[in-house]
């Protein structure tokens, strides 16, 4: 990442006549031909008469080479020292040279790992990275090292740029307890900016010896090099997990959607005598409104509108769900109460935890203008009648809370003329910049005021608009379904398509 330094650099142009391998094996010849070559020539010297004893003259060579191989092997200690030293060098060099161009955390792991692992030859190595806690990098036999946001050891790090023996600290950290346990010697901060980016952890050193100054001294100056790379490399993956997260949560609300859309009916039943209106549209963040409309053999037309709480595919499969439940249950009773009664049992044994659906009701006689209803704590509907409008209502547990609950039934007879509307908490929980909500006393007064409107939907949807504004970032789904008496001759049923939502 960043260029060598002055001293390492002076170091190389000293050692530049001992890098290669051939000089290393003449080196190391030339050293064992002195060394042989030296006895020899004083056994030549000592022991010139032929008749001197065998014993005598092996007795002296061996305590000759006693003498001088601690001198031999202190040279060639040197040599392989020297030359450790340059591959060492050539590891490190090779390493920082391409820390500007790295910027895979997990690769910059494992190349920073290797080279300590292959240039200080630890028994174990390990290195926690502040940004991946739950995917910490490791070597050897040390186990990752989990270090909590709170621990004193951050602090005191941040306060060090070398690195430091773990025995030597006296910091009150259950991390540094823990790495004594795992028999870790040596730990060297990783710090950018004031920022504590990881820790490199060594056990103790394969040979069995104490890390040389040699060898602390290349970590304190790899740790300002590997640093800001490390930063640059949790930056990226930070923006490449964002990444990720957005595109799970846009095909979470792809998802979400086609579910929705497949549950709703394609189809609006037209009744002679009667208008049924449905308008629907989600928040980009699906929720879970439902409506839809199940004829009975004997002409009657079953009304849905109910809310999930929640939003997303759990909430698009609960109301798929309760609408699948809704179908196969309201041809076996007449009693709207009744219906809702059993798909709460159902639902409250198979429903999520901490979820919960509001549902309204209603069986509507066509020919005679008679609708019976039950409400599981959704928005009562509003009846609209010339220069007045009142609630419908009819109490009733949210379905899913708790089997056995039962509903209330309440019916009106709606002339011709009259209208309801049914709705949900998307429209009346609408805020304007101000964060004044749309209201009930707002609605309750539109329509009270818009009683004659031909398209009542249009004329809520305009003060909606006219409420929150154009900037107006949708929270919820708004859904809106009028029903309205025009006749009092009632026809057969038909079908046409539903109005574009």
């Amino acid at each position: 990442m960043v260029s060598l330094t002055w001293a390492q650099a002076q170091r190389y142009n000293i050692s530049k006549l001992l890098h290669s391998t051939p000089l290393y094996l003449l080196l190391t010849s030339c050293l064992t031909f002195i060394y042989y070559g030296a006895l020899t020539a004083s056994q030549l010297l000592l022991y010139q008469s032929p008749d001197e004893p065998h014993i005598i003259i092996v007795t002296s060579t061996l305590a000759f080479a006693i003498i001088f191989d601690p001198v031999r092997m202190y040279v060639q200690s040197l040599i392989e020292r020297r030359f450790n030293l340059r591959e060492r060098d050539k590891a490190i060099e090779a390493f920082t040279a391409t820390l500007r161009e790295e910027i895979d955390l997990d690769q910059l792991r494992e190349r920073f790992l290797t080279v300590i692992q292959q240039t200080m030859q630890p028994y174990s190595v390990s290195l926690w990275t502040r940004a991946s806690n739950e995917q910490q990098e490791q070597a050897g036999s040390t186990e990752a090292i989990m270090v909590a946001d709170d621990d004193p050891l951050i602090a005191y790090m941040l306060s060090h740029s070398s690195a430091l023996e773990i025995d030597r600290l006296h910091v009150d950290s259950p991390v540094l307890r823990d790495m004594r346990l795992r028999a870790a010697e040596m730990i060297l901060p990783l710090a950018n900016q004031g920022k504590l980016l990881g820790l490199l952890i060594l056990g103790p050193h394969l040979r069995g010896e104490a890390y040389a100054h040699e060898e602390r001294t290349m970590l304190d100056i790899l740790a300002p090099q590997v640093a800001p790379a490390l930063r640059v490399a949790q930056m990226v993956q930070e923006q490449q997990g964002q990444v990720r997260e957005r595109e799970r949560i846009e095909q979470e609300l792809r998802t979400a959607q086609a579910i929705q859309q497949a549950s709703l009916p394609k189809d609006v039943p037209a009744l002679s005598g009667w208008q049924l209106t449905p308008y629907y549209r989600p928040a980009r963040e699906v929720g879970g409104d439902f409506y839809d409309f199940l004829p009975f053999e004997d002409g009657r037309l079953g009304l849905v509108i109910g809310d999930v709480a929640g939003k997303g595919v759990p909430a698009a499969l609960v109301m798929a769900t309760v609408l699948t439940m809704l179908r196969s249950t309201v041809q076996g009773t007449a009693s709207p109460g009744e219906v809702l009664a059993r798909v709460n049992d159902l639902l409250a044994a198979n429903i999520p935890s901490g979820m919960f659906v509001t549902c309204f009701f209603a069986l509507l006689d066509s020919q005679s203008g008679r609708l019976h209803y039950a409400n599981a704590g959704h928005e009562p509907p509003y009846r609209q009648q010339k220069r007045s409008a009142t609630e419908l209502w009819a109490t009733g547990m949210l379905l899913g809370l708790m089997p056995g609950t039962r509903y209330e039934e309440h019916e009106v007879t709606l002339s011709k003329g009259e209208r309801l509307l049914f709705y949900s908490d998307g429209l009346v929980e609408a805020h304007n910049p101000g964060r004044e909500m749309f209201g009930f006393p707002r609605l309750q007064k539109l329509l009270e005021v818009h009683a004659d409107e031909a398209s009542l939907i249009d004329v809520l949807l305009g003060e909606l608009k006219r409420f929150t504004g154009d900037g107006w970032e949708q929270e919820d789904d708004v859904t809106l379904v009028t029903l309205h008496r025009t006749s009092d001759s009632p026809d057969a049923v038909h079908r046409i398509p539903t109005r574009a939502r």
